[in-house]
């Protein structure tokens, strides 16, 4: 095999990006627009009144899921297979889309009450 087989079909995009050299910043044509600043930038002598605040659209799309949700975190519990498919069928029969999930929060939240 000759050299040149081996060499990759992407060298010579690799040239040219080591030779590539970068563009120099661009500085402003003249010395006033060097020292003029623009007048945001500038301190304001007085605060400025309160600017009316947008209506709030309603979002679009999904709402956020409990994954991306501050208050939930996701653990791991072991339970009999035919208890939690026991469990599904049985939530899914109630016809309110009720979430495993929200079961065993409510579950537990009445555990930790009857606990005090």
């Amino acid at each position: 095999m000759s050299k040149e087989s081996k060499v990759s079909k992407f060298k010579g995009l690799l040239d040219a990006v080591k030779t590539h050299e970068p563009e120099p910043e661009q500085e402003p044509h003249t010395r006033d627009e060097a020292n003029h600043k623009s007048p945001a930038a500038e301190p304001q002598p007085y605060p400025l009144p309160p600017t009316p605040e947008p209506e709030a659209e309603p979002k679009r799309g999904r709402p956020k899921g409990k994954r991306s949700h501050p208050d939930y975190e996701q653990v791991t519990a072991y339970i009999k297979t035919l208890t939690y498919q026991e469990v599904k069928i049985a939530l899914l029969r109630e016809g309110q889309k009720r979430e495993f999930s929200e079961l065993m929060q409510e579950l537990l939240d009445d555990w930790l009450k009857s606990r005090t």
